[in-house]
């Protein structure tokens, strides 16, 4: 009460009341209310007119005003974590907004990967074109905002869930659309439906990240051309074909992650493959029985994951061609595997500094305990 020309104020904790409000602090441009003890929307903030942040992570919010559009020289919304589900038309009329994201998580399908969860926008979404990031964008039903997100012209990071199998036309209009994209998120509303992404002609070139958390037919094509690509996620693409073959010759691939991603028995690394890889997660792959790594692929891998292959017969072939490996971490692997790991580590993972299993013990807690075997 004794600072009227505060200009920010930033608070962390769920322990503040703010009894005394903030109508005060007319010249507020920064204003951080993380886990504040918030169930509704404090009406004064909309008064704060000279607003340029304003952050209400994990807050138990619900919903905003129709009067948020007061805020006109706003440019970043923080909505993550919070229980807001969907926003007002007012927010569209926020021109000078550049970064709007509120998504959450939850352990619902998977032990393993989380569901993520955002909002719903409103009819208009497409005047805010001075967007840069916009994440957690539930479409569902809504096929119009598919098409109207690529008059964002501007974005450099879009998170768009709850995609139906029929709108991957649209999608594929619009990410045509986004030149300057770096980094993107794709969750389709059910594991099953498949997306059709191969009718992309001219994909965002700078992409830098991707998750794909959806069922595919194949691989798209324009994947293996994205030079600047360096983490790749699939979920749930349930491929055919190796997935490996399609991506080894990114030249700047440093993270890739296949969960649910494959159905088929083996997968293989050529020579010279994944110059640039550091961490390679194979996850959840239920009918993987082998791998190979050929001499001088993954020159620079310095993890492995792999994660309930039930299936999967031995350590990948050629791991001892690996010269950079360091940490070969095991989840919920079947108790047949470990033992091959123990018994060949001698001859095989002279290389490798630490191996560490983890297991999911005692069911009904669901708790994780983790044992170094090297």
């Amino acid at each position: 009460m004794r600072f009227p020309y505060l200009w920010s104020f930033l608070s962390f904790s769920s322990h503040h009341s703010f009894e005394h409000g903030f109508r005060n602090y007319k010249l507020l441009r920064v204003l951080n209310l993380d886990r504040a003890p918030f169930s509704c929307f404090p009406p004064e903030l909309v008064e704060l007119i000279h607003l340029r942040y304003l952050s209400l992570r994990r807050t138990m919010i619900r919903e905003l005003p129709e009067s948020i559009r007061k805020l006109k020289y706003l440019e970043i919304l923080d909505l993550k974590k919070s229980n807001v589900s969907s926003l007002p038309s007012g927010i569209t009329q926020l021109t000078c907004l550049c970064q709007l994201r509120n998504y959450g998580h939850s352990f619902q399908s998977s032990l393993f990967f989380p569901d993520t969860h955002g909002m719903r926008v409103p009819s208009g979404i497409g005047r805010l074109t001075s967007l840069q990031k916009l994440v957690g964008v539930e479409v569902n039903e809504d096929y119009e905002s598919v098409r109207e997100l690529g008059k964002l012209t501007q974005l450099r990071r879009l998170g768009i869930l709850k995609l139906r199998e029929e709108q991957g036309m649209d999608l594929c209009y619009t990410l045509e659309r986004l030149k300057h994209l770096t980094s993107m998120y794709v969750v389709s509303l059910n594991k099953t439906d498949v997306l059709q992404l191969d009718s992309i002609l001219s994909p965002p070139k700078y992409l830098q990240r991707l998750y794909l958390e959806c069922s595919l037919s194949a691989l798209p094509g324009w994947i293996a051309s994205l030079q600047y690509i360096s983490k790749l996620v699939l979920q749930y693409s349930n491929l055919k074909s190796d997935p490996l073959k399609a991506l080894q010759k990114l030249p700047s691939l440093v993270v890739l992650e296949l969960r649910q991603a494959y159905a088929g028995e083996e997968l293989c690394c050529d020579a010279g493959g994944f110059s640039k890889l550091k961490k390679l997660g194979l996850h959840e792959l239920e009918r993987l029985q082998r791998i190979r790594i050929a001499k001088g692929s993954m020159p620079g891998l310095d993890r492995l994951d792999i994660t309930a292959c039930t299936v999967l017969e031995t350590v990948p072939d050629g791991i001892e061609n690996l010269k950079n490996i360091e940490d070969l971490v095991l989840w919920e692997m079947p108790s047949t595997f470990i033992k091959t790991v123990e018994r060949r580590r001698g001859e095989d993972f002279w290389r490798v500094q630490h191996i560490t299993t983890i297991t999911r013990k005692y069911e009904s807690q669901g708790r994780w305990v983790s044992e170094t075997l090297l």
